[in-house]
């Protein structure tokens, strides 16, 4: 019986793979469980604990993927999304630029504060996904208060690497100081970047 299973269960793989569609819907449920299996175990989640949450065999996983490089450049694109959303304002923001800056920061601190082991696992990924993705949230953040936002990618880049540098060191020194103590200082720094490139 359990061979009859296991070729249903690869023959309805072949099939689903041979559906754009559904390849796509099956990424995407892969990504989204790799994303709560980080959220759980942290940054370094194994497979096992991906394929439980999305219901298939470890080797499946693998079918939608290249390999492991090609499953978190996914998963990492997803956590930029979210973190993007996240950030670009509901409402316009009043304020000078120095204030909404802040106000950007801030948004990314609560973020990252509320899901530390994504913002760990993103960081490790370096900035090269991410810098489109805050580039956009920054200009749309700047221009919702009434203020130029043509923000250079490279300008955006160095302070991703601020920003991150700061928050990875944050996680183990919250005793320290405290997230508004890290928002003012972060915000402080980053101004100092940008300020000749926002009017």
């Amino acid at each position: 019986m359990r061979n009859v299973t296991t070729k249903r269960d690869t023959v309805a793989a072949r099939r689903a793979a041979g559906d754009p569609h559904e390849r796509t819907r099956r990424r995407q449920l892969i990504v989204e469980a790799a994303v709560g299996a980080i959220e759980e175990y942290g940054p370094d989640a194994g497979l096992a604990a991906v394929a439980d949450r999305a219901g298939l065999p470890r080797p499946h996983v693998y079918r939608h993927f290249t390999g492991k490089d090609d499953l978190d450049r996914a998963v990492a694109g997803h956590v930029v999304r979210l973190l993007s959303a996240w950030i670009r304002p509901p409402v316009p923001a009043p304020g000078t630029p120095y204030e909404v800056v802040h106000g950007m920061i801030g948004r990314v601190l609560s973020w990252a504060a509320a899901h530390p082991n994504l913002y760990r696992f993103r960081a490790r990924q370096g900035a090269a996904q991410v810098v489109p993705e805050l580039t956009g949230a920054a200009g749309a953040g700047l221009r919702a208060a009434g203020y130029r936002a043509d923000l250079p990618a490279y300008l955006v880049a160095v302070v991703v690497g601020m920003v991150d540098a700061g928050v990875i060191w944050w996680f183990d020194h919250q005793e320290e100081v405290g997230l508004s103590q890290l928002n003012d200082w972060l915000a402080a720094q980053v101004w100092r970047v940008l300020v000749e490139a926002v009017e």
